[in-house]
């Protein structure tokens, strides 16, 4: 465990150069569990909406707040809102490809750090 919690801190004191990382962990909690909210529906094939990203995230931001951050990270092209086919009011959103390419660097690096 003490691995762990060692990677997680020297992680988390580095200067990123992955944007995207950068972006997502620069902004509190919320920003940081957006972040893997948005990439674990991306890898398990998740329709996620901008609605349930958004409740996931009330305890530790405002609604506004969150719709602000989520907007910002449209504007840097880390995320993408799509529209619903179905019902126009839904919108998903999925990372871009540079964000998926960085957190699977991240990842890798992450599990390499705690074996």
């Amino acid at each position: 465990m003490s691995k762990i919690a060692k990677f997680l801190i020297s992680d988390f004191k580095r200067d990123w150069s992955k944007p995207s990382i950068k972006f997502f962990r620069s902004n509190g909690a919320y920003g940081y569990i957006i972040w893997l909210t948005i990439m674990d529906a991306y890898f398990e094939k998740i329709d996620l909406t901008i609605e349930k990203t958004v409740n996931d995230v009330e305890n530790y931001g405002s609604r506004r707040t969150a719709l602000d951050f989520i907007n910002r990270a449209v504007a840097g092209n880390y995320i993408k809102k799509i529209n619903s086919d179905k019902d126009r009011r839904k919108i998903f959103i999925q990372p871009t490809e540079i964000t998926i390419k960085e957190f699977s660097e991240w990842a890798d690096e992450f599990i390499e750090g705690i074996l």
